[in-house]
Formats: structure tokens, sequence, C-alpha cells
């Protein structure tokens, strides 16, 4: 059987995420490629093309996509550029993977959504947490039947980058977003839950702003009901992890015959109702982004594309997510 052509992409945005994007793409390389990357500054275009050996770099994305007419584009711009983008791919026939969350506002993320499915184009919200590796082997624990009917959840994020007169200094531009930690992180926690749990319906929303620096909220505390369960969801930016390590938090998952516990070192431990705590043996990651989840992400959409399996985080499915972020939103009278 002869092995999948390689596919041809086009990156949007060399940023921050962009970077990150490139060390998985660069490792996926027998299955697909960036060909050309674009900017709306031409120096930092040209500069990120040739520290990843991208053959060709733009600052106008229209004039990219009509010319080297790829077989896939990466969105990695701020979420007020991604519809206008998409439409541009959609108009072109080009599947989409669009970083999260698609829109700003919910009538932007439904409005994209509607606007490919109407053309016939294929896109995946680049929504990467659910990939981690620790949170792709608690999926697989639960599905075990390891700690029978799950009844309550606790999902936890802490990362101290928001503190003082210059927070966030990766992306400083989230100081002036109005709306910010639930659009921006906690929608990857609201996500991860319904991966493992099923759909959701949230009961109740909490949204503070504890730094006087920042626009937005930094403080989210989420309450969930589900098939037989409860749970919650609290992050901050703020504070530091119990533990330090990639999961920037921790998980509890509580059942009729027992419980999962994730630290922040991606160590998972199992304690049955009538047994002794004990730690679960898997293979952890030491490459990549958070459990290599940028590649592992990648990799989905690039094999989806080739075998016509529908996405996980296909667009239609990613509305579900984004509409409990503006429920919440709602909810909290946050703007």
């Amino acid at each position: 059987m002869n092995p999948p052509q390689r596919l041809r992409g086009a990156l949007i945005g060399c940023g921050y995420f962009a970077r990150i994007h490139m060390e998985a793409w660069q490792r996926l390389r027998d299955l697909a490629s960036i060909e050309a990357c674009c900017d709306i500054e031409p120096e930092r275009a040209s500069s990120f093309g040739g520290a990843h050996g991208i053959a060709r770099s733009y600052d106008d994305y229209r004039r990219m996509l009509l010319r080297e007419k790829p077989d896939f584009v990466d969105i990695v711009t701020r979420p007020d550029t991604h519809f206008e983008i998409a439409a541009a791919a959609a108009d072109l026939g080009i599947p989409i993977l669009c970083q999260k969350p698609l829109a700003p506002a919910l009538e932007g993320a439904e409005q994209m959504v509607e606007y490919c499915e109407a053309r016939g184009v294929r896109l995946m919200a680049n929504e990467n947490w659910r990939w981690q590796a620790w949170f792709r082997e608690l999926k697989a624990l639960l599905g075990s039947g390891v700690i029978g009917k799950p009844f309550y959840f606790a999902l936890r994020h802490r990362v101290p980058d928001g503190v003082g007169e210059h927070p966030y200094a990766r992306q400083p531009y989230f100081v002036e977003m109005p709306r910010l930690l639930l659009i921006e992180t906690m929608i990857h926690f609201i996500d991860t839950a319904r991966f493992l749990l099923g759909d959701l319906a949230l009961h109740s929303a909490i949204l503070r702003r504890v730094n006087p620096h920042v626009r937005g909220e930094d403080v989210v505390l989420l309450t969930f009901e589900g098939d037989g369960l409860a749970g919650m969801i609290d992050g901050n930016r703020l504070s530091p992890a119990e533990q330090e390590g990639p999961v920037m938090g921790d998980m509890r998952i509580e059942g009729d015959a027992g419980t999962l516990s994730l630290d922040g070192g991606g160590r998972i431990y199992i304690r049955p109702v009538d047994g002794p705590m004990r730690e679960h043996s898997y293979a952890l990651p030491v490459a990549g982004y958070r459990g290599d989840s940028a590649y592992q992400t990648l990799r989905h959409f690039v094999e989806c594309l080739h075998s016509g399996r529908e996405f996980e985080t296909s667009g239609r499915e990613y509305l579900k997510t984004t509409r409990l972020v503006f429920e919440a939103y709602d909810k909290a009278g946050w703007l």
C-alpha cells in the first residue's frame, strides 16, 4: 500500500504559538509540510520562515492563498481575525485548521462554521488540550470502567503569569482583552471535561478581575451537571499550582467504584473504593508541547484530511464548547 501523498500547507500568523506549531509540523513532514507563511509584519514573516525552513513568506494572506493554492491552511492569529481569514480560505475550497477560540463572540463562531459548511470546506478548531497525553490516558481509563460510573469531577488551572503591572509577557495583548481567562484559557478545560465525561450543562458561573492592570476576568469558577454527575472547573493565572508541571493544575474524577487523580506533573493515580491508591503507569511524553499535544492535534488534522474521517473538534462540534463559554459570560453578567 502506497503511503499517503504529502499535503502542502500554509501558515498564517508568525507569533509565539506558531513556533510551537512548527516544532510539530516539522515532525510530521512525511505527511505534511508548511511551504509558505504569512504575517502582517513582513520582517517577522521572513524571519520566521528562515528560522523554520519555510520556502516563501508573505505579508498578505489573500495573495499567499491565491499563489500557493495549499492543501490546507493553519490559522494562528488573534481571534478577531479568524473569520475573515477562514472565509478567504473557504472561498478557495481550502480546508482550515483554526486556533481556538474561533471568534471573540458566539455569533462570529457560528457564522464561521456556517460559512465553511455552506461551501463544503472542512473546518477544525485547533483545540490541543484534549490531546495532552494524560487526558487521553484518563479517557481510556474511564472507558475501562476502573472507577465505575463517574459522579463528580474537579478540574483546576493555576499558573502565575498574570500578576503584576506587566502580566502575560509572552502574549501581552491579553492585557487589553475585555474577555480574557474564560475565552482564552478555560475554554480548553471546558472542552477537555466534555471530551472525558460527555456533554455538560452549565449550572453557575463566577468571574472576577483581581489584577487591576488587565481589562478582562482573571479568576473563573464554573459548576456543571451531566449524565448523573456534577463537577467544577476553576482557574486563575495569578496563583502557582500546588505542583509545578506541564498540566498547569490538576484533576480529580470520582466514581462509584473509585477515584482517578491527575497531578501537575502528569502522573495519574487510581484509588479503588476498597483498596489503596496506586500510581498508574503509562507512556508520559518528554518531548513537544504539554504532553506532546500540539503534535497529536496536528497529526489528527492531517490524518483526517487523508482519510475523510470526522475531526474530533470539527467546527460544528466545537460550537458546543463555545456556547458553554458564552453562556458562562451571560450567567456571570460579564460584558
